[in-house]
This record gives C-alpha cells, structure tokens and sequence, in this order.
C-alpha cells in the first residue's frame, strides 16, 4: 500500500485531518493479507514532509485545545507505524523535517534521493522536542540525537547514511524502484515473526514516546 502526503504546496506539512487520516489507514491494513508493506511517499520532489502544520487554524477558535489535538495526533500516528505488523518504508523525495523527519524514522526502513536532508529544528524555534530526542536516540543513539536536536540543522543524505539513519540513498530516478525492492524484500519474510520482532525492536520506542508526550504535555501547560 502506498501512503501519500498530498499537500506539496504546503512542504506536505501536515494538518491534524492528515495525520488522523493517515493513522486510519495504517490501522486498517492491520488484518489484511493482501497488503505486505507500507511505503509512505510525500507527493513533489523537494520535500518528504516539513512535519506539523504550526499554522493550521482551529474551526472553533480554540488555539490551545488545537495544539493538544495536533500533538495527541503526532503521537498517534507515530504509533500506529510502530504498532502496525506491516513492514512500512519510507522513500525521502527531499527534505524530512521535524515531524517530517520523526515519521521517517519509525518506520522499519528508510530511503532517500541523494539531495535528501533530516533535521529536527524545533530548538531553532526556541521549542524543545521530547518526540523528535526520543526517536533521534532509538535509531542512532545519544550522540547522534544530540546532534539533531541540540543543533537542529540539516544532515545530508549522505551523512544520514553513514550515521546509520538511513538505509539506502540512489539517483532520483531510482527511488521508487529503490523502495519497491525494499518492500518486497520485507514482503518475503513470515508475516508473524516479522511483525514479532518489529514488536520487540520497538518496545523500548513505544515507553521513550509515552514518557514523551507526559513530558510534551506538561511543558505545554507550564508555558
């Protein structure tokens, strides 16, 4: 099943509509056979995803239940790549950022156009991202988280590589056949003891983001 972020006008920023869309749709294929992975692509060739849509608007005026729904909706998306025994790939057509970036790193695998650049940028907004730490350190440990968040700059496909936070990187042209060999190569595999260890890989994940979003939460009040 292929899963579109279809907002490139937007930097596929995502809206709170998006990500319970998406969330839906990962959760269906859960039960069903035919489906043997997800890929997840964000439509353009510049931006995979620029992560939340901060400017998105409440229909009932209420800014700050809006941030709570758009928070809760991040967490829950993030935990419907980790929770769903599909293989789920994610194929960087451009730049991840944010939760752009944090989406791509839940998945089971990653790749990415050469042009391809992560970064977790909220400290450059003077925001801190207990999320984007948790998933950064999970994938490629504390070092390398702290550089993403404390830093928030922009790592290079190629680096991202290196750093083990990225699977595979090929010519544009190549990306969709890249991230077509990578599903099936998954697909091949026992959907029951893949979808066992994907559980136990991630069990450490799924604690860091619960005590996440506590901490998320609590610093959204106090501010």
């Amino acid at each position: 099943m292929w899963l579109r972020l279809d907002r490139a006008q937007k930097a596929n920023a995502l809206t709170v509509g998006m990500m319970e869309a998406a969330k839906a749709a990962i959760l269906q294929t859960a039960d069903h056979a035919a489906v043997r992975a997800i890929v997840v692509q964000g439509a353009g060739d510049k931006v995979f995803s620029g992560g939340v849509d901060v400017r998105e608007q409440p229909t009932d005026g209420d800014v700050r239940a809006h941030r709570s729904r758009r928070s809760l909706a991040m967490f829950e998306l993030l935990n419907a790549l980790l929770d769903t025994p599909k293989p789920v790939i994610a194929v960087l057509n451009g730049i991840a950022s944010g939760g752009g970036a944090m989406l791509a790193f839940v998945c089971d695998a990653r790749v990415a156009v050469e042009t391809a650049e992560l970064s977790l940028p909220e400290i450059n907004l003077g925001m801190p991202t207990f999320a984007g730490a948790a998933v950064a350190a999970h994938l490629g440990g504390l070092a390398l988280a702290g550089d993403l968040v404390q830093t928030g700059r922009r790592m290079p496909a190629a680096e991202a590589l290196a750093r083990g936070l990225l699977t595979s990187v090929v010519p544009r042209a190549e990306l969709e056949e890249e991230a077509m060999r990578v599903a099936a190569l998954f697909a091949q595999k026992d959907p029951a003891a893949f979808a066992a260890n994907k559980r136990w890989l991630n069990r450490g994940l799924k604690t860091a983001l619960a005590q996440a979003r506590v901490e998320s939460e609590a610093h959204r009040k106090s501010g």
